[in-house]
């Protein structure tokens, strides 16, 4: 926990977020900057959320939620949120193989996902030759509303969302209709439904429920904006945003609970923690469990009924199954491109039998017997597999020489029964122990090895370290047992989504169950978004523009190889290792106004 302090009168702020992850991270960044006094409270002892990264031994690093990125080259959405704090020259990133950021293993083909929408229709069509016109229509529809969306601002208001719409012309109902409904409506045939399907898993919602606008966005992300990774891992984002937080007067503790968000007179007043310390403020973003925020921090009798019953009836994502491998095989040359592996072609003998494998493998799977759950799901599960050694292969932290790690991972039902648990096992930790638990677990780890020998042939021989995660996991680390906040059903997407303001004066959202969506750029909008609107300023039209809030010269300097996991374990080590530039002679200001930075001509603001 870190014992670092302000000068904060009485325990008052000007903001209060609570949970380090992405979003609250972006938010308590750029509230920093702006001039308001800003603590964040995390839970863990390591900030980023499902950002963060995990070693072993002192020889291994998994990413546990960092996969890609989209759109992070010049001028993209990524690169405007980062640029707005003065951090665009500080994070760097590593681009994937444009020909084929992803590859899709399945039992007789390969099919190259690459960052140009003809040549992906080409790849398909080479291997489908007799369904070309199907093809051309349903990747048509999806390349007319991805280009038609801007992530940041299309679904954030109703005006923007028509602007959107005008945009995308005669496609434009196709927004808010189910994917299955234009995979149907193609006529592509259940094989290549089930391969289009695939990203299903990405953002946790499957064909049947996810919106056609939300696959859209979310695949032209990449294939119009490209396909990154971060330099140094995925730690290196919460670092990068601690590190602003921390030298514009802001404060991060680890290791603090907060059991309760205070509302006086119908607005916010502040925070309480499990260990009933009082933090004051008017203003709180929290950055938590949507469904959590409201029913244990703050309580329904705190809300109109009408908000307590839409929200007691929002649908959650479904959580990831991951396995994590350390292999004694050089993966720094081979191909940068992440794999789905199919294991079989099992239920595409019709629409009707394709229905069903997602029910039987994850949706329903609570009505089946664990083991008998578990065999199946390891035998017939489609998974995502990926290389941080592969990705960014400069990043010496991920493994040794001559090694490299790689996770699989596929969506998993959430219930606790399925894993032979109950909530209480799961709530005290006890759950770790349990005999039929660890069963389970060894059992869909052979079967996600059994995903990587078909990705990287040779891994299964090469394995020197292996583990697991389970939704109980996920729980245990990040509060939630929803895999990525809020499904992005048509129910829930687009301007149906929560914005960043609440019926609670002072109380602001931020994270994956907003507007913005699921993932790291949707969780970076938010949390810009979420402190625009604390400031009454247009933030994304700003850092449009060029300007920059933070002051540059408080930050790391470019090129420091600080690591950042170190950082991001103990906060207070900005202030330390800021402390010691200063004492070696570095201009290093931690208390001056914000002005136009290292010669910077474009506007910066306080």
């Amino acid at each position: 926990m870190s014992d670092s302090r302000t000068d904060a009168p009485h325990g008052q702020w000007d903001a209060i977020v609570v949970g380090a992850g992405i979003g609250g991270l972006s938010a308590a960044a750029y509230l920093a900057a702006a001039g308001r006094k800003t603590l964040v409270l995390e839970q863990h002892t390591v900030i980023g959320g499902s950002s963060h990264v995990f070693r072993r031994r002192g020889r291994w690093e998994f990413d546990v939620g960092v996969h890609y990125l989209g759109d992070c080259g010049p001028g993209g959405q990524v690169s405007r949120v980062l640029n707005g704090l003065g951090l665009e020259d500080r994070m760097e990133f590593v681009e994937m193989d444009r020909d084929g950021f992803d590859t899709v293993v399945a039992p007789d083909m390969e099919i190259k996902i690459p960052c140009d929408w003809d040549q992906l229709m080409d790849n398909f069509i080479a291997e489908f030759p007799d369904e070309e016109k199907a093809i051309r229509r349903y990747f048509g529809v999806l390349r007319a509303i991805g280009g038609g969306i801007d992530h940041s601002v299309s679904c954030s208001s109703r005006r923007n969302q028509l602007r959107a719409m005008r945009k995308v012309g005669r496609k434009s109902p196709w927004m808010y209709a189910p994917h299955a409904a234009l995979i149907g409506a193609s006529g592509i045939s259940p094989r290549i439904a089930l391969l289009v399907s695939l990203y299903s898993g990405a953002y946790a919602a499957p064909a049947t429920v996810a919106s056609v606008g939300m696959h859209a966005g979310y695949m032209h992300a990449y294939i119009d904006g490209g396909s990154w990774f971060p330099k140094g891992g995925g730690q290196a984002m919460p670092a990068a945003f601690a590190d602003v937080v921390t030298s514009h007067g802001g404060e991060i503790r680890t290791g603090v609970t907060v059991g309760e968000i205070l509302v006086e007179n119908g607005r916010v007043a502040g925070v309480r923690t499990d260990d009933g310390e009082e933090l004051r403020s008017a203003v709180v973003v929290s950055d938590i469990d949507i469904k959590k925020t409201y029913r244990d921090l703050v309580g329904y009798d705190h809300l109109p009924w009408w908000v307590a019953r839409r929200i007691r009836g929002y649908k959650m994502s479904q959580p990831y199954f991951t396995a994590y491998f350390g292999l004694e095989m050089d993966l720094r040359s081979s191909p940068n491109t992440n794999y789905y592996v199919m294991p079989s072609w099992d239920g595409t003998e019709n629409t009707r039998s394709l229905l069903k494998v997602l029910p039987d493998l994850v949706t329903k799977a609570h009505r089946r017997d664990p083991l008998e759950w578990a065999h199946d799901y390891a035998r017939r599960q489609i998974s995502m597999v990926h290389s941080g050694t592969t990705r960014d292969p400069e990043n010496t932290r991920t493994a040794p020489p001559g090694c490299g790690v790689v996770e699989s991972l596929s969506i998993a039902p959430p219930e606790p029964s399925v894993w032979g648990l109950d909530q209480e096992s799961i709530d005290d930790g006890s759950y770790r122990k349990n005999p039929l638990y660890l069963e389970i677990k060894d059992i869909l780890t052979e079967g996600m090895l059994d995903r990587v020998e078909r990705a990287i042939p040779g891994a299964r021989a090469s394995v020197a370290w292996s583990e697991s995660s389970s939704p109980a996991t996920q729980e245990r680390y990040t509060n939630t047992h929803a895999g990525i906040g809020l499904e992005p059903r048509v129910s829930q997407w687009g301007m149906l989504r929560p914005g960043v303001r609440t019926a609670i004066p002072g109380l602001f959202l931020a994270g994956t169950s907003t507007t913005w969506g699921p993932g790291v750029t949707g969780s970076m909008l938010s949390g810009m978004h979420a402190a625009g609107a604390i400031l009454d300023r247009d933030l994304d039209t700003e850092v449009r523009n060029g300007v920059v809030l933070a002051d540059t010269r408080r930050l790391r300097p470019i090129g420091d190889t600080a690591d950042p996991l170190w950082l991001s374990s103990r906060p207070e080590r900005f202030t330390t290792a800021r402390a010691e530039r200063a004492a070696d002679g570095e201009r290093v200001s931690a208390t001056s106004p914000a002005g136009v930075a290292d010669g910077d001509p474009r506007e910066s603001a306080v």
